[in-house]
């Protein structure tokens, strides 16, 4: 007997278990700006909140 949840999530359920992918990195990044948002309470300009959001991420960027 399926309950109405498996009977209305069965195929994406029966899909997690055939292909093996994951947002959890991309849920991961996500988090990590929020919380820089969070923090910082505003940045004078996007370039400042940008590089932050690289220099976390450790990733090199170009100043200009």
């Amino acid at each position: 007997m399926e309950t109405p949840f498996i009977g209305k999530f069965s195929q994406g359920i029966m899909n997690a278990f055939k292909y093996y992918y994951s947002n959890g990195f991309l849920e991961g990044i996500n988090n990590k700006i929020k919380v820089i948002k969070r923090v910082a309470y505003g940045y004078r300009n996007f370039l400042l909140f940008k590089r932050r959001i690289f220099l976390i991420q450790n990733q090199v960027f170009q100043v200009k």
